[in-house]
């Protein structure tokens, strides 16, 4: 991303994302240089994608966030770990603190979820939260599902995953 936005030669990057998750710090590092990028990077969400992923797909640049039909998303709470003497756990507790706020920031600033407390109750609850592709539409995560070339799936399956999304009334933006 560095050295195209250095040689300024493309007029958009594509970032496909294909990712279980991973470390704050090694995604808000490509996050960082996203948004520092002069060179609009484009993101495509395929097969899973999960916390850390997740953030990376949503700071994509708007109206070009897309994900395949079949993309798994998956919202949560961080998990932090820490051990040492009492101190370094008090100065631990402040890089948690930190690290929250960061998220919370990251998804006002990415999504149509406004507050906080909507967070706490939709997207980052203390457990895991699957979206389909079409929900993470709604949530703001995401600006489009891109539709199969193919045959769509039969109807059986679109109604039993319908009738599986209405009876999930938490999850609604």
């Amino acid at each position: 991303m560095i050295q195209l936005n250095l040689a300024a030669q493309v007029p958009h990057i594509q970032l496909i994302v294909n990712s279980p998750g991973g470390g704050l710090s090694a995604g808000f590092a490509i996050i960082d240089i996203m948004e520092w990028s002069q060179i609009p990077v484009f993101t495509t969400g395929i097969g899973m994608i999960a916390s850390m992923g997740l953030m990376v797909f949503m700071a994509g640049e708007r109206g070009h966030r897309v994900l395949t039909p079949r993309t798994s998303v998956l919202s949560h709470r961080f998990t932090g770990l820490s051990f040492g003497k009492h101190s370094e756990l008090v100065a631990g507790r402040k890089e948690q603190d930190l690290a929250h706020c960061r998220i919370v920031n990251h998804y006002i600033q990415h999504t149509n979820v406004k507050s906080e407390e909507d967070l706490g109750r939709t997207l980052l609850r203390d457990s895991d939260v699957w979206l389909t592709p079409e929900e993470a539409v709604r949530f703001g995560l995401a600006d489009l599902v891109q539709k199969d070339r193919k045959a769509p799936y039969p109807d059986v399956v679109t109604r039993d995953l319908a009738r599986t999304l209405a009876s999930d009334a938490e999850v609604r933006p």
